[in-house]
């Protein structure tokens, strides 16, 4: 479920400041923002957030590695991943009265390969950070605007 993650060296816990790319002017994910990391968003409730809470989907760039509790044992389990990785994620308006933006960090269903080894059923939505599979990817998933 992606309960933290690893961001140039630094873990980020929910309640912690992680930094995001918002889309720019061109459409493409490149304008950097600080939000507060607030859990989990299921990419099947992805039109949800959008639509009912005014998300908008992000990026989470430079991931070195995610971490997730194992359902069975509680034990916390890393998963590396490849250099240019990000996760997916929708960046909730400003909560009245408050001056921080929660983040949420897009999961979706395990594979049976990442369910054996973290012990959950929900993985983070990852990505490449490379300009022309962003596109392809944003455009392909309907979030490219």
């Amino acid at each position: 479920m992606c309960n933290r993650f690893v961001q140039k060296g630094r873990e980020v816990r929910p309640q912690q400041n992680a930094t995001v790319l918002m889309k720019g002017p061109g459409g493409f994910f490149e304008l950097p923002f600080d939000a507060v990391f607030g859990g989990p968003a299921r990419s099947e409730s992805r039109n949800y957030w959008i639509t009912r809470e005014g998300a908008e989907p992000v990026i989470v760039p430079d991931i070195e590695r995610f971490g997730e509790k194992n359902k069975t044992t509680g034990q916390q389990h890393w998963e590396d991943v490849p250099p240019g990785t990000a996760l997916e994620g929708l960046l909730l308006p400003t909560p009245p009265g408050k001056e921080y933006r929660l983040l949420k960090v897009v999961t979706q269903p395990a594979t049976a390969d990442q369910f054996a080894r973290p012990g959950n059923d929900r993985a983070p939505v990852l990505r490449s950070r490379d300009p022309v599979a962003e596109n392809a990817s944003a455009t392909r998933d309907g979030v490219h605007q």
